[in-house]
């Protein structure tokens, strides 16, 4: 029994380690765009100003770093 219960934590806890990696590479599937009109929308959807290109998509924000501090609100 207690071998059953000390692998259910370890279970337990990869299961929420792996929810907190899925929301960062979710916040950048959310914060690309195929065109700037959506770019431009969904800026001002988050509060921040301006688009920025990376490499083929358009994100919303003057740059990355910016869009990270507004996807995590």
């Amino acid at each position: 029994m207690h071998i059953i219960l000390k692998n259910f934590k370890f279970f337990v806890f990869l299961f929420f380690l792996s929810l907190n990696c899925n929301s960062y590479l979710y916040a950048h599937i959310r914060g690309t765009y195929v065109s700037e009109e959506e770019a431009k929308n969904r800026s001002f959807e988050l509060g921040c100003e301006g688009i920025h290109k990376n490499q083929d998509k358009w994100m919303p924000c003057k740059n990355e770093k910016e869009l990270h501090i507004y996807l995590r609100k």
